[in-house]
């Protein structure tokens, strides 16, 4: 459902925006590879260090992703709706395969509570 809202722009303006969907689906591949890096190199590592990289990576990762956005707009190299709402599909579908790839990642490794 989501992916049919999604994509309504690009069906309904046609190839006009190939541009923005290359960029919007890049910036968004790009924020999901080094989310997951983050979590793999993090997993073995003390609670506090591992949120850190973990929460403090995805704060930093949506504020570049912002700010670049922001940068591609003011700077006229995209238009701002196609692009914007590309970027939100791809961006949701991107979170939720690196989640899901935390999920199967995550229980194949042997995680030591602290008491």
């Amino acid at each position: 459902m989501v992916a049919l809202v999604g994509l309504f722009p690009f069906l309904s303006w046609g190839v006009d925006y190939w541009f923005e969907l290359i960029s919007s689906f890049s910036i968004s591949v790009a924020n999901a590879i080094v989310g997951y890096y983050l979590v793999i190199i993090s997993i073995n590592k003390p609670d506090p260090d591992f949120y850190k990289l973990v929460y403090g990576g995805m704060l930093a990762r949506v504020a570049v992703v912002f700010g670049f956005s922001i940068f591609m707009i003011s700077q006229n190299h995209v238009a701002m709706v196609p692009f914007m709402l590309f970027l939100m599909l791809f961006y949701t579908m991107h979170q939720w395969v690196e989640i899901s790839g935390w999920l199967k990642e995550l229980p194949a490794r042997k995680v030591q509570l602290n008491s």
